[in-house]
């Protein structure tokens, strides 16, 4: 009777996992033929690796994951990048910048974790504008150091390109929901 049950247990939760990984792959698949900034392999790559979004059995659910798991990574950037200034990684004269970009990153996760909570009243538009807040904030980062008298470019410029492409996610199937 307990291998009945172990495997009956099995079988569920293989057919879970196969029915999110389908659902990521048909998401992403749709959501990057309609948004060409998105790159179908970084969509699937970003989503496998997030463990919420393994367990979505829905479109809103996986917008909900991939809002958290690119919340979550911008918390975790800004923790490295604090880390590292308080080591004085940096150069001492890009101090003020270093700071607005860690400003910046502390609020885009605040403009994500808001997103979150419009998503549960299904105001679609406003999430949207909110997660485009939130890569607008990333921007700003890079823009300070273009905007010097001496233009730099920023050292945080892979982050905020890879976390730009993270919140995207999001976006494209928010639309793929509100075409609903």
């Amino acid at each position: 009777m307990k291998f009945l049950l172990y495997l009956v247990t099995c079988f569920l939760l293989l057919n879970v996992f196969a029915t999110a990984k389908s659902l990521i792959q048909d998401s992403c698949k749709k959501a990057t033929a309609k948004n060409r900034k998105l790159k179908l392999d970084f969509c699937l790559k970003s989503l496998e690796g997030c463990r919420q979004c393994k367990t979505a059995k829905n479109l809103g659910e996986l917008v909900m994951a991939t809002m958290k798991n690119a919340e979550s990574k911008t918390k975790r950037v800004h923790a490295q990048m604090k880390k590292d200034f308080d080591a004085k990684k940096y150069p001492k004269d890009n101090d003020m910048l270093v700071m607005e970009c860690l400003s910046d990153y502390s609020g885009t996760a605040q403009i994500l974790n808001l997103a979150m909570e419009t998503f549960e009243d299904h105001d679609y538009k406003d999430l949207i504008s909110r997660m485009n807040l939130g890569m607008d904030s990333l921007d700003a980062c890079d823009e300070g150091y273009k905007e010097r008298s001496t233009p730099q470019i920023s050292p945080f410029i892979k982050s905020n390109e890879f976390l730009t492409h993270l919140i995207e996610i999001p976006i494209a199937f928010t639309e793929m929901l509100k075409r609903k």
